[in-house]
């Protein structure tokens, strides 16, 4: 285990961080094992099945299908968004000031959607996290971080561990994509950003006061 979101909240092996710190100086990008424990994963299985997909494209970079906001999207921000775990990627990072984690829920359908390489860079965006949510075991969806200039791939990771994420680095001068999910089984997963500008509970009420005035 390295960090690992329970319905209890979460954990974290201190043990695990000077490995992991190395391989993301080295990589950009690094693998945390079972971040999502059986119990929880299998009943964010069973509310995704029930869930609401629509087609969104994020202009001329991806394409996917978003999950509408529901009950699962509030409980996963609400995990994530936990000072274990900002301690935690901050250390194996070596980011420091994260103060709130924002993503979705996405769904990649095989020869139906694509991601083309881009950088996320954005001032309350320091470190991208994609948790591996899939039922089945998708094939392809594999995820690539280069270097803008040199065109050079750093690390490339197959996510297909169920419950697994990846943390990968945002700056200037890198650049990520997922390449095409194949084969019959769809990619799903809670991707998104850790920042530091912005607070979780702050965006949290802003969030519950938005949706009573409208």
């Amino acid at each position: 285990m390295t960090v690992q979101l329970t319905a209890r909240g979460a954990v974290a092996d201190p043990a695990a961080v000077s490995r992991l710190a190395d391989e993301f100086a080295a990589r950009r990008c690094v693998t945390l094992p079972a971040v999502i424990d059986a119990p929880l994963l299998a009943r964010i299985h069973t509310t995704l099945d029930a869930a609401t997909f629509a087609e969104r494209a994020h202009g001329e970079i991806a394409t996917e299908l978003c999950m509408a906001k529901n009950a699962c999207l509030g409980m996963l921000h609400w995990l994530v968004n936990d000072p274990v775990v900002f301690a935690f990627v901050e250390r194996v990072t070596g980011i420091r000031g994260l103060r709130s984690f924002s993503g979705r829920v996405y769904r990649r359908l095989p020869g139906a959607h694509h991601d083309s390489w881009h950088s996320d860079v954005h001032p309350d965006r320091a470190v991208g996290m994609s948790i591996n949510l899939s039922r089945d075991r998708y094939e392809g969806g594999v995820f690539e971080i280069r270097d803008e200039r040199s065109g050079v791939v750093q690390g490339a990771i197959a996510n297909v561990g169920f419950g697994d994420a990846i943390l990968f680095q945002i700056a200037h001068g890198l650049e990520h994509r997922v390449t095409s999910v194949t084969g019959r089984a769809p990619k799903t997963a809670f991707a998104g950003w850790f920042g530091g500008t912005r607070d979780y509970l702050a965006m949290f009420r802003q969030d519950r006061f938005l949706r009573e005035e409208a």
